[in-house]
């Protein structure tokens, strides 16, 4: 079995090789193709595995992205924060991908690393992308799985310099504090595309997995968790909804600010996903439950910020 990974320099892409290449040594034995911009970013540990290999293509060229002979391909939609026009830039990614699985003829199965909200048309910001990629994928082979993710846990690794600073604290988009929303790390996102991308049997087209954590978190048990991990007292500020533009606006390009403010909003309450039993499962999706729980998770992103 050969497994296509486009892009390979993603977190996630990083830990469905990693999965996938573990599960190797239990099972028949899987190929991996990575595909990167630049072939020295795959890491050594993938590169000194018998059934990797790293090719060079680009999703800005279609004729670049060689994946002839792949049984399956897990597809991301990569973000861009250079200032262009992200919804363009998915139609971009995704077209260019349907036209490569389409030359190389031998593809049976995508999977799509998408997102929660994704089968919304609009109003959901960021997210949009997700439902882009999902639209022009959806039926370019036989068996199609949407792996529609929660909230990584990782989002709040950007937190680890201002909870090791003097004034130790951190600011939440997130509001109210105690509001529960879905959050999932991603080990355990590499790990649930791994095992879809494997798996013998798939009921139908597109088939939608919605993958959470070990249940649901507040912004507080984020607090507990860096306080658990620094070890002291640790303010978590909460960032008003009329001041969300300003919090991003610190750090992503003008382009990015609207689309991240509404994907927020989306999410929080009263908002359109969180009208849908607060972030709840889609009736017609299958949950996947990964194992690391969110002080685990943050106990990471501590130790290696540091």
């Amino acid at each position: 079995m050969l497994v296509a990974v486009l892009p390979a320099s993603p977190k996630t892409a990083q830990e469905t090789i990693r999965a996938l290449l573990e599960a190797d040594q239990l099972t028949s034995p899987v190929g991996v193709r990575a595909i990167y911009r630049d072939c020295s970013k795959a890491p050594p540990e993938f590169r000194a595995h018998a059934g990797f290999h790293a090719v060079p293509g680009d999703l800005n060229d279609a004729t670049s992205l060689d994946l002839g002979g792949a049984d399956t391909v897990f597809v991301i939609t990569p973000p861009r924060y250079d200032g262009s026009d992200m919804m363009q830039w998915a139609t971009v990614a995704s077209d260019n991908t349907r036209l490569a699985i389409q030359r190389a003829g031998t593809v049976k199965r995508l999977v799509l690393l998408s997102g929660m909200g994704a089968e919304e048309p609009s109003g959901t910001g960021e997210i949009l992308t997700n439902h882009i990629a999902e639209e022009i994928l959806k039926d370019v082979v036989p068996e199609v799985i949407f792996m529609r993710c929660a909230y990584f846990m990782e989002n709040w690794a950007a937190c680890v310099a201002t909870v090791t600073s003097k004034q130790s604290h951190f600011d939440s988009p997130i509001t109210p504090l105690d509001y529960e929303v879905p959050m999932v790390a991603v080990t355990d996102v590499g790990k649930a595309c791994a095992t879809y991308l494997m798996a013998i049997h798939i009921p139908k087209r597109p088939y939608v997995i919605e993958v959470h954590g070990p249940r649901d978190y507040t912004v507080k048990d984020v607090q507990k968790a860096f306080e658990e991990a620094a070890g002291h007292a640790v303010e978590v500020r909460p960032v008003a909804k009329d001041k969300l533009a300003t919090f991003f606006g610190q750090f992503l390009p003008e382009a990015s600010v609207g689309p991240f403010v509404e994907m927020t909003l989306s999410f929080l309450p009263g908002g359109i996903l969180a009208n849908k039993a607060r972030l709840g499962a889609s009736t017609d999706a299958r949950v996947y439950r990964g194992r690391i729980d969110l002080v685990e998770a943050i106990r990471r992103m501590y130790t290696s910020g540091q």
